[in-house]
């Protein structure tokens, strides 16, 4: 009987700390998990679901409580013990239950699937074209399936379960989304893969899915429960059940070739539990407002990098606002206690259209515990913060304006000589602005400094306004620069005749500073005076 445990098997990919790769197993991750750098795979929600099972089982074993004291022992001791690893994964209960190939209880899996017929084994890996989906970095279509490894299908099963797209019909009701559809995860990385397990396993009850510290946990995880013999719509029970929800009722097929080797080539696949009511306190997530006022987990945009919403990122969650994730209001006591000023946050999400997979992301952002904010007064360097984002959006309304007035000269020029206006056609004048790609570039050129502004302004967050008011004037010099650049750039070639010319000149007078940094620069002159 062939048998693929997940807790000896080489199948998790991690890095160490010269970024070489290395396939383990479950007790070698945690084991060793002071010397990997991180888990990384080529499919950022992948990962995400790698990290989400790994902390479910370091939540479950060794921190299942909301006790600082007890955080604070395992963060000093600066790795997991090698016995208490083994002692969980060697309970009567556990030992087998992380056994892909179960004929009892397989690994996130049913043994008596409710389908009909095998479906394609590439639905299980959603970066490859399967139906609905497009090919975004694979060329496999559901007519050519291959064989997996059991490695890759172990990974494509963990990630199905955290981050399946609903839309379609399904028993024993249609498929609906699982839990990181929507949402963007933030991992807290730390200096090694056990300091991220420990930062996002925070002691603090809102970061598990509590009120109260004396709140009852909950489920325990999916592998510690009696399977269902049918799925429901029903609400999570705690968030050891979140972690490891069972979103699809999955079943592999396998063969196993005269070598010795079993692969993985279909999978019988039926709708699994369906979170009802649906979850909006996911610890990983931040949150976002609607305009009607509702709160819902805050997602990535495909045309919005995530520091450009860095104001309600370092906002500290509370009730009825958008914030940070619940994760983060740990990391100021972190920083208290070992002087740690800054991390490292990876974000990763999905940008989906109904059932369909538009894109993938994988982002990183810097977050400092002296600019995570839980008040609204007028000292704290939050409003630095959101000031930053607000030059920099007035700066590119200036930056678009600009530009439609030297494609309104090229497309409609007034006769030479003249003071007249333009007569172009609005539409023709913004698909021409389109075409030259300014504003992304205006955004991705920025980047970088603004994550240089926010370690500025973290230096000085308890300084006086009037010094974190001129590290934004810094930053507003940048903007208005990255603005001229990305302006010249576009109108580079726009040098062969009078009429492309005056477009350009046109252009550049309305090429203006941002008002509040107009007055600012009149301010000091007037002064000077």
């Amino acid at each position: 009987m062939p048998s693929f445990n997940l807790i000896h098997e080489p199948w998790l990919p991690v890095l160490d700390a010269e970024g070489q790769r290395h396939e383990v197993g479950l007790r070698d991750a945690l084991v060793n998990a002071h010397q990997w750098r991180e888990v990384y795979t080529d499919n950022p929600i992948e990962t995400a679901a790698l990290n989400r099972l790994l902390l479910a089982i370091v939540i479950d074993g060794f921190l299942p409580h909301t006790d600082e004291d007890a955080w604070w022992n395992r963060w000093e001791a600066g790795r997991f013990d090698e016995h208490a690893v083994d002692a969980y994964f060697d309970d009567p209960v556990r030992a087998d239950r992380f056994d892909l190939l179960h004929p009892e209880r397989p690994f996130y899996q049913h043994p008596e699937p409710l389908a009909k017929d095998p479906a394609p084994l590439s639905k299980l890996f959603h970066a490859e074209a399967s139906g609905n989906n497009a090919t975004l970095f694979g060329h496999e279509v559901d007519a050519f399936p291959r064989p997996r490894s059991l490695a890759e299908t172990a990974r494509a099963v963990v990630c199905t379960q955290a981050a399946a797209l609903g839309g379609g019909v399904s028993k024993p009701f249609n498929f609906s989304h699982a839990p990181l559809v929507g949402g963007a995860v933030f991992w807290i990385r730390g200096r090694s893969l056990f300091e991220a397990l420990l930062l996002n396993a925070s002691p603090e009850p809102e970061a598990r899915m509590m009120l109260h510290e004396n709140d009852d946990p909950g489920w325990p995880p999916a592998w510690e429960r009696p399977l269902p013999k049918i799925h429901a719509r029903r609400p999570v029970h705690g968030y050891r059940d979140y972690l490891t929800w069972q979103a699809r009722r999955l079943t592999l097929v396998t063969e196993t070739h005269p070598g010795g080797e079993t692969v993985a080539t279909g999978v019988y696949i039926t709708q699994g539990d369906k979170d009802d009511p649906p979850v909006q306190n996911d610890p990983l997530m931040a949150s976002a407002v609607s305009k009607t006022g509702g709160v819902f987990p805050y997602g990535l945009r495909a045309d919005r990098a995530v520091w450009r919403d860095a104001d309600t990122l370092f906002k500290l969650l509370r009730p009825g606002e958008g914030g940070s994730p619940r994760t983060f209001s740990w990391l100021r006591e972190v920083h208290r206690l070992t002087g740690i000023d800054h991390y490292a946050v990876d974000v990763f999400g999905l940008i989906n259209d109904q059932a369909k997979v538009e894109m993938w992301r994988h982002e990183q952002m810097p977050v400092f515990p002296a600019l995570l904010a839980d008040a609204t007064d007028e000292g704290h360097p939050i409003h630095q913060i959101q000031g930053a984002l607000d030059l920099a959006n007035e700066q590119r309304d200036i930056l678009n304006r600009a530009l439609r007035t030297t494609a309104a000269f090229l497309l409609a020029p007034p006769k030479p000589g003249t003071n007249d206006a333009p007569d172009a056609d609005p539409k023709a004048i913004t698909a021409l602005v389109e075409t030259l790609g300014v504003e992304p570039s205006f955004w991705a050129a920025l980047e970088p400094h603004f994550h240089a502004f926010l370690a500025r302004l973290a230096e000085h967050a308890t300084a006086t306004y009037d010094t974190r008011q001129a590290i934004l004037w810094e930053w507003a010099a940048i903007v208005y620069e990255a603005a001229r650049e990305a302006f010249r750039a576009a109108t580079a070639h726009l040098d062969r005749d009078a009429r492309q010319l005056r477009a350009v000149a046109e252009g550049t007078r309305r090429l203006m500073r941002p008002r509040a940094f107009r007055e600012h620069l009149q301010t000091l002159t007037t002064e000077e005076a």
